[in-house]
């Protein structure tokens, strides 16, 4: 039986680390990217070696460029190709606009937009040569909607939204499908404040009355991958609990 090979950037926590164990359960060929975080991916590794798969563990700052290229080579070297990549590394923080510094500005676009933009610029050329492949980018419903004191995060997460419609349209007739997922609010570090005030006024005001939790995003994701998706070009689904519709 063929196995698909993911690569997912961001997998040490949160969103990524509920989708690398989704493919893991499928015994899928895992890349897993972490910077910070590689306790849990050691068991989401066993757990894909327990069901026929297998996994690689590449530590890397998805804001370098060369380091996001050392891991996808990395992928291509251990298992000849990458059929599915999930740029899912992201970094978030709150400030009003009028007090943002350029420093913290230039290090969530590096992230949030120049992490994604190296990913899919790294597998594109063994994809287009193949001519079949899936780039899945982790965006955010307030890259649709915009956010008050978020500025930097929403520019850079509704620009990864205008970058996966024009990649997506170029390579399409290749047969490589780029698709986007924007979630809510999600029950993440990235989301989940230190008081519970700020967490119960945020949860009131998703319709749902509830923060979202990492493996229905992930759910997301691996629909994507899969063969249901297979009429999915450019398209943006956000989980999101109905606080953007």
């Amino acid at each position: 039986m063929s196995r698909n090979v993911i690569a997912i950037t961001g997998a040490g926590r949160g969103i990524g680390l509920a989708t690398a164990k989704r493919f893991a359960r499928q015994g899928a060929l895992l890349a897993l990217n972490y910077q910070d975080t590689k306790d849990a991916l050691e068991e989401v590794a066993t757990m894909a070696r327990d069901n026929g798969g297998g996994a690689i563990l590449c530590k890397a700052d998805v804001s370098d460029h060369t380091q996001v290229e050392a891991f996808i080579d990395a992928a291509m070297s251990q298992y000849g190709r990458v059929d599915v990549l999930v740029n899912n590394a992201g970094i978030l923080h709150s400030v009003p606009t009028a007090e943002e510094s350029w420093e913290r500005f230039e290090r969530t676009m590096a992230v949030n937009l120049g992490g994604t933009f190296a990913g899919i610029r790294a597998v594109l050329p063994s994809m287009l040569a193949r001519k079949s492949g899936r780039i899945i980018n982790v965006a955010s419903e307030l890259g649709l909607i915009g956010f008050a004191t978020y500025a930097s995060y929403c520019a850079s997460k509704g620009a990864v939204i205008a970058l996966t419609k024009a990649v997506a349209k170029e390579v399409a007739p290749s047969n490589i499908l780029v698709n986007c997922v924007a979630p809510g609010p999600i029950e993440t570090h990235m989301l989940i404040h230190d008081t519970v005030e700020f967490n119960d006024e945020t949860r009131a005001q998703i319709p749902l009355k509830r923060f979202g939790q990492p493996d229905e995003i992930a759910a997301a994701i691996e629909f994507l991958a899969g063969p249901g998706a297979s009429f999915m070009v450019g398209q943006v689904i956000s989980p999101n609990g109905g606080t953007a519709i």
